[in-house]
Formats: structure tokens, C-alpha cells, sequence
């Protein structure tokens, strides 16, 4: 009986075995029972599927005991060594292939999942990825023809939304514009929507005035087009030497409007400081000039010629007002004689557009930038409101900061009062900050977001700015997702399938989004929540009239460089 179960056990022992060898390639489940967690339900069943990858060594040496054990050692079975080298190959071969599926195809399986996933319908708006930011909105500009869609019954065309539908400023009749604040980068579209929004003032019967100190390639002809369009007189001054004289900034101004000139672009305004006891002579030379020029209407170079030899006396002591007064007197755009050259009352009293190119470098042409615009305000200011509607001034500033004095900057807020209403074109905080030593800084950018209720922001390089305007943009609950990520056996790390989503906030219209809007495709605040607007250029051809400059008879003192040819 004991001889017959010993055969028996040696049959099954060798007829099991060579099929045991095979189950050696359940190894890989002593990898996969580590990168379980012990109270998942397979753990138990990974353990069993590892304990028979390890049936064929132990069916045989077992059979090997109780056959040595029942023959008391006169049978020894032989150790199949083909069959031994065939498992430990599919052993070991299973655990290499446990440890390269978890190495590198976790990580495929995790992206496949991540394609295929259905996230919930509850799920909020997300926080923006830079890598996927063409998400959130136009990849580019709308195609279309600007002039198509103005409508001055509904207000000032400023572009198209992302539905192609026509954005408008409402603007009720017999009423100024509000001011408005446009930001971007060069190249961004920023100077294309300049010229739409002034041809359209001047469309509707403003007197438009375009203060220009980088001299736009297209914007003077876009303006002479509207001109023409509407029969409205265009003008085009060009501050710069060595265009002779074209008009006269101080011409019919008062003691009190030259004197606030000359504070506005010689900086004579008091600082609070020290620094004010060094103006006083000049602010007392400036007094005595302004006096002159407005009992005799001269212009500068004659006030000068007047002067000259009280203002170079040592003793006067106004050496910086003298020095700034003789510089004004060589440029010869701005001494224009008496009753001739461009007219800026006429202009704003009947209407029409004046187009001045000024100066990004030259400091003489920027002081007479600055004069420019506080000369505009003060015969905005002046005009009689019992005497009816007045009309509405636009003074386009490109490149604002060349333009700014403390004169101009206290005048913003009460501009709109007296008709005047601005368009403020920079391409950052810094611009903004970067004003005459006698403003402060933070004080101008206040002015500019208290006073502009309108702003359209195009691309930005400035990652400050873009802070600045996507925090004006207010936020939105969005939903953000946290994800847990476990490091396997294998040293890879693998995202486990359970998330949690918890509610925060972000911007509106956030940082990456400004950063990188395309071309001519800009933010609109203030007019309810902001939105994308598409802008284009108004076609037009190129025309000599339209940046041609008409000289007048004028004086103006001779410079050095003249000087010297004399």
C-alpha cells in the first residue's frame, strides 16, 4: 500500500511538474503586492497568485522528502535541472517584467486616462495654464471693416466681441465722452484703436485734437480721411525743427493762463521741498513775461527778444527760466505771428481736427508738449456755458507720459465738466511713473484709473501692469483640483485616481491671459464685466496732404547751430 502511493506521488510529481514551471511568471505579483495598499481587497489575492508561482520548487522538493523519507534513503529523485533553469527564467523574468510595466507603463496608463476622463458636469471654471492659455480666448483678430459697424446712434464703435458682435460706448447726445485709458505693448494694436475711436469723435462733430510724439505711420491719414469724409478742416503741425511756424500756444492767453503755461512746462510748480526756494526768481521772471505777452499778445520768441537782456543778467537769478525761454524761442513751430497759423480756439469752437507730431526725445519739444495740452484744457475752460451746448473736445494723448505736467494732471478730473474728454494711450505702470520730477508718481496713476472709467488693455509685456489690470477685472469662484501622486516600487511616480476639488478664486481676466492676447484683439473694462474686442484698422491710402504741414509768418531767435552758419 505505502509502495503504491509512492508511485503514485512520483507520477503526479513528474507529470505536474513540467506544467508547475510555467506558473514561475506569477512572480510579478510579489512586485505588484508592494504597490498595494494592505487594505486593498486584491492584496490577499496577489499574495496566493505569488505563493503559486512558487509550486513547481515545492512539489518537488517535497516529492523528493517523503520518497528519501518512505525508501529510507535508497530512492533519491533526481533534480530536473531543464526544468529548474525554465522556472527560475520565468521567475526572474516575471519580476523584471512587474518592475518595467510599473516603471514606464504607469505613466502611459496614467495619460491614457487622463484623455479619456469624464470630469463632472458641477465642476467650475479652472484656474488658466500659460501652456493652454488659447483657451480662453480668440486665437486671433476678427477679419472685418471698422467703418461697417459704426453707429453713432448707439455710441462709439471700439470692436468685436467674441460672438461678432459690435461693442459700443454709449454716449448720450449733448454730453462729453467719458475719458478713456488704452495699454499695450507696441505692436499690439493699441495705436490702430486710437485712430478708430478719433475718427469716430470727429464723425460726430467734436473738435478732435491728436497729440502724436512718436509720429504714427498711419494715424494722421485715417484722421485727414475722416476729415474729408465728414467736411471737416484737418490740420497738421510737425513741432519739430526744421518745420517753420505754425502756430502760437500763448496766442490770446491771459496773465494767469501764460504764467500757468510756463509752470506747466518748465515744472515751476512748488514741490513741497527745498527745492521750491530755487524757483522763486524764476517763477518771478516767468510772472513778469507772462504779463507782457498776453498785454502785447506776443509770442515767445518776441517775449524773449523783449527780455533778453533782464533774463541773462546774473543778478536776475533766473537762470533755468531764462534758459528754457531762449530754447523755446529757436523752435520756430511755435511762433507763429499775430492772427496767423492753425487757430486752437476756432478749432475747438466750430470743430475739426488738428494733428500735432511731437517728440519722444527732444526735451524742448516735450516742454511744448506739456504746454500743448494745459493750453487745450485752459480754452475748453474758457468757453461761456450759458451761452448753449458746448462742444465736446477729444485730445488723443499717444505716449502720455511725454505730455503730463501737475497743471494737466489737476485739471483731468474737472476736464469733462468743461466738454474735454481724453484718450490716454501707455504701454505701462512705468510710463505712467515716469513723470516730471514735480508730480508724484503714485498720484498719477491714481488720476489716470480714477478719472478713466473706460480702459482697453491690449497685450502686455509687463507682468506688474498685467497684475494691475487683471485685479480691475474683479474674480470668479473657480474650482481647483488637488491630485495625489504615490512613488511606486519601481521609483515611478503614478497619480492615484482619487481627487478633491476645493473652491478658490482667480481674475476675471487673469495675468496670462493679458500676457498673451494676440494682435489687435484688446480687453474692454468699464462697461459691464470685461469682454474681448477685435480691432481693426480703417482702410485708407497714403496721402502727401494729409501730413502736410502749412507755414506761416512768424519770428523765432536764431540758435546756436544758426549762430555758428551766420
Amino acid at each position: 500500500m505505502e509502495n503504491q502511493f509512492l508511485v503514485t506521488l512520483l507520477k503526479m510529481e513528474q507529470s505536474l511538474l513540467s506544467y508547475a514551471v510555467w506558473l514561475g511568471v506569477l512572480s510579478m505579483f510579489l512586485v505588484f503586492v508592494f504597490n498595494l495598499k494592505p487594505e486593498s481587497r486584491l492584496h490577499r489575492i496577489f499574495w496566493i497568485a505569488f505563493a503559486l508561482s512558487l509550486l513547481a520548487p515545492l512539489l518537488h522538493f517535497s516529492t523528493r522528502v517523503i520518497l528519501a523519507y518512505g525508501t529510507d534513503g535508497q530512492f533519491q529523485l533526481p533534480i530536473p535541472r531543464d526544468e529548474g533553469v525554465q522556472w527560475a527564467e520565468l521567475w526572474f523574468g516575471g519580476v523584471a517584467v512587474a518592475l518595467i510595466l510599473l516603471r514606464f507603463g504607469s505613466p502611459l496608463l496614467d495619460r491614457g486616462l487622463a484623455k479619456i476622463k469624464k470630469k463632472s458636469h458641477l465642476e467650475r471654471n479652472h484656474k488658466t495654464d500659460v501652456r493652454d492659455i488659447h483657451k480662453f480666448f480668440p486665437e486671433s483678430a476678427l477679419e472685418f471693416q471698422p467703418l461697417e459697424h459704426v453707429n453713432l446712434d448707439k455710441g462709439i464703435f471700439l470692436g468685436l466681441d467674441e460672438d461678432v458682435a459690435p461693442i459700443y460706448i454709449n454716449i448720450p447726445s449733448n454730453t462729453s465722452a467719458p475719458h478713456i485709458e488704452v495699454a499695450g505693448t507696441t505692436g499690439s494694436g493699441k495705436g490702430v484703436s486710437l485712430g478708430v475711436m478719433a475718427a469716430q469723435f470727429l464723425q460726430r462733430g467734436e473738435a478732435v485734437i491728436y497729440c502724436d510724439p512718436k509720429n504714427d505711420e498711419w494715424a494722421p491719414h485715417v484722421l485727414y480721411d475722416a476729415a474729408q469724409r465728414n467736411g471737416k478742416p484737418f490740420h497738421f503741425v510737425n513741432l519739430n525743427r526744421p518745420y517753420g511756424p505754425q502756430f502760437n500756444p500763448f496766442s490770446g492767453a491771459t496773465e494767469e493762463e501764460a504764467f500757468e503755461l510756463f509752470q506747466a512746462g518748465f515744472s515751476l510748480t512748488d514741490r513741497g521741498d527745498s527745492s521750491d526756494y530755487y524757483t522763486i526768481a524764476d517763477r518771478r521772471e516767468a510772472g513778469i513775461t507772462a504779463k507782457l505777452m498776453s498785454e502785447q499778445n506776443l509770442n515767445i520768441a518776441q517775449a524773449y527778444a523783449a527780455r533778453r537782456e533782464v533774463l541773462q543778467d546774473p543778478a536776475t537769478g533766473a537762470e533755468k527760466f531764462a534758459g528754457r525761454l531762449r530754447e523755446m524761442a529757436e523752435t520756430p513751430s511755435i511762433n507763429a505771428g499775430l492772427g496767423v497759423g492753425v487757430d486752437l480756439e476756432k478749432i475747438i469752437q466750430e470743430g475739426g481736427c488738428v494733428y500735432f507730431v511731437g517728440s519722444m526725445r527732444n526735451d524742448i519739444i516735450k516742454t511744448v508738449q506739456r504746454i500743448l495740452l494745459v493750453r487745450l484744457i485752459q480754452l475748453a475752460e474758457r468757453r461761456d456755458r450759458m451761452a448753449g451746448d458746448m462742444r465736446p473736445v477729444c485730445i488723443v494723448l499717444d505716449e502720455v507720459k511725454y505730455h503730463l505736467s501737475r497743471p494737466a494732471l489737476e485739471g483731468l478730473g474737472a476736464a469733462r465738466d468743461k466738454g474735454v474728454h481724453l484718450i490716454i494711450a501707455h504701454q505701462s505702470l512705468g510710463d505712467l511713473r515716469d513723470c516730471p520730477n514735480d508730480l508724484n508718481a503714485d498720484a498719477v496713476v491714481d488720476a489716470v484709473v480714477e478719472n478713466c472709467r473706460i480702459k482697453i488693455c491690449y497685450r502686455l509685456l509687463n507682468p506688474v501692469t498685467a497684475e494691475w489690470f487683471a485685479a480691475m477685472s474683479g474674480t470668479i469662484q473657480v474650482d481647483d483640483e488637488i491630485r495625489n501622486v504615490r512613488r511606486n516600487v519601481a521609483q515611478s511616480e503614478t497619480v492615484l485616481p482619487e481627487r478633491s476639488i476645493r473652491q478658490t478664486e482667480r481674475y476675471f481676466v487673469d495675468v496670462n491671459m493679458l500676457l498673451n492676447l494676440p494682435n489687435a484683439v484688446g480687453v474692454v473694462y468699464g462697461d459691464g464685466l470685461p469682454k474681448f474686442a477685435s480691432i481693426r484698422p480703417i482702410t485708407v491710402e497714403k496721402s502727401i496732404k494729409s501730413i502736410s504741414t502749412k507755414t506761416v509768418d512768424g519770428t523765432s531767435a536764431p540758435s546756436a547751430r544758426d549762430a555758428i552758419a551766420l
